[in-house]
């Protein structure tokens, strides 16, 4: 099954980054409004790009945080409309895996030491003495830690670096890296009771030596779309997440909410 997961920083020709989750104000329309992409833009990357049509709306939601698309997907799997694991198409201006979150300490140290039933109950973790649950930016990390996702695409922002995720969630601790094309690149987490984590100035041996004797997760297969035109579906999606990040994007972009729930049922 396959999910097609939006937010609404995507079409943005400008991004904003690092941006603190309890920052309630939305971007300035002043200075981003200029970077919405207009009407005409959106609903062509909406049917010739992902395939969606008026006529065949997918069934999905619009939530706030994204962070809020992963209870959704909970929901559907205790409900048993969605099969784990799934492939997620994340159409965003960030890859939302745990890069300069605390949240990937607690995954690889703690989480993925506990049967996988127990993971998502256990997933909460300590900030300055507050109990911390999933948040915007590391959600997809906490859906691989859970076994959830069997793929994940990622259609990045072509206005933007598009690596911003961790080098040490890859398989091996390969070197991640930027491309104008398509790249394919695998995630594997894992964890050792034995080492410490290496950093990324360790030398390849101290690295290969932790890989050696960690206990790894499954492979999930991860490529990076970084351009629009390279982004190339048929619509074939079994749900439809939109997140509509309001501390990423200014209101003048809420008018594309509207677009998108006219290729949505949102009745579920």
């Amino acid at each position: 099954m396959i999910v097609l997961d939006l937010d609404l920083d995507y079409f943005m020709e400008k991004v904003a980054s690092f941006i603190g989750e309890s920052v309630t104000n939305r971007l300035s329309d002043e200075y981003y409004g200029s970077f919405v992409w207009k009407e005409d833009k959106v609903r062509n990357f909406i049917e010739n790009n992902l395939g969606l049509s008026k006529n065949n709306k997918i069934k999905g939601c619009i939530v706030k945080g994204h962070n809020e698309a992963l209870f959704f997907w909970k929901k559907l799997i205790d409900q048993n409309k969605l099969e784990v694991p799934f492939s997620v198409v994340h159409v965003d201006s960030h890859a939302d895996l745990g890069f300069g979150y605390l949240s990937w300490d607690y995954i690889k140290n703690t989480l993925l030491k506990y049967p996988v039933e127990n993971r998502f109950e256990n997933r909460f973790y300590e900030l300055d003495d507050i109990k911390t649950d999933i948040g915007i930016g590391d959600y997809l990390l906490y859906a691989i830690a859970f076994r959830w996702l069997d793929r994940l695409t990622y259609c990045a922002n072509p206005n933007d670096d598009k690596d911003d995720y961790d080098w040490d969630i890859l398989k091996e601790f390969k070197e991640k890296y930027i491309s104008n094309i398509p790249v394919s690149q695998t995630i594997q987490l894992a964890y050792n009771d034995k080492m410490e984590m290496p950093y990324y100035q360790s030398s390849d041996e101290e690295k290969e030596a932790y890989w050696a004797s960690a206990i790894k997760e499954p492979e999930v297969p991860f490529e990076i779309i970084p351009t629009i035109d390279d982004v190339n579906y048929n619509g074939n999606f079994n749900f439809i997440t939109v997140a509509q990040s309001p501390n990423y994007t200014p209101e003048s972009a809420d008018y594309i909410l509207e677009i998108l729930s006219e290729y949505i049922d949102q009745e579920i």
